[in-house]
């Protein structure tokens, strides 16, 4: 019976995935079989991307890329000679990155998901995307923001957005639904403002 045990235990030994020498090029979000490269996770430039389908791309927290200073997030990025749609930042995409100080965000972001930028050390972020979605937490505890715009057309944001962020005094709105114009946002100091 020892023996059947151990033959058990080498099998599934042989079988670890995480014994293979991989780059990251080759890491596939488990559990989706069958997609193409969706779910694939590659590096282009300093940040890391996953494939959404077989046109876009997030930027993603699954790899953590150190970043600091200036962070650009582009509008398109290229992986094996094929060209991508950046459409969103993923969940937890820079959280904790202290030295980032400032963000580009390209017009084509569609949605800023759960402590994408919390705790980083941003001071003011312009948003520009038309239909741009900013999620419960998105900038969760960022000590040094003042100021966030949303420049472009339609933008939604959840209450708790920009949760602690103690120094911010201004959200500014392009597309502002005229209830919300003069109030506080919750969790800071910020007046929202028609921009």
């Amino acid at each position: 019976m020892l023996c059947l045990l151990l033959a058990g235990v080498i099998n599934v030994a042989a079988q670890n995935p995480f014994d293979v020498d991989r780059t990251i090029t080759d890491v596939k979000t488990v559990g989706q079989p069958n997609q193409g490269d969706n779910g694939l996770v590659f590096k282009y430039g300093q940040l890391h991307y996953k494939i959404l389908s077989g046109k876009t791309v997030e930027v993603t927290g699954e790899v953590r890329s150190v970043v600091s200073g200036r962070v650009e997030i582009p509008n398109t990025v290229t992986h094996k000679n094929k060209t991508y749609t950046v459409v969103g930042i993923g969940n937890n995409a820079f959280n904790g990155q202290k030295n980032m100080t400032q963000v580009v965000i390209s017009k084509n972001i569609r949605y800023i998901n759960n402590s994408a930028f919390a705790s980083t050390g941003l001071t003011d972020v312009i948003i520009p995307g038309d239909n741009v979605r900013v999620n419960k937490h998105a900038f969760l505890s960022c000590n040094n923001l003042t100021t966030v715009t949303l420049s472009g057309k339609n933008p939604s944001f959840n209450d708790e957005s920009f949760d602690k962020c103690l120094k911010m005094r201004e959200l500014r709105v392009r597309d502002l639904n005229p209830q919300k114009e003069g109030k506080i946002l919750s969790g800071t100091s910020a007046v929202i403002k028609k921009y």
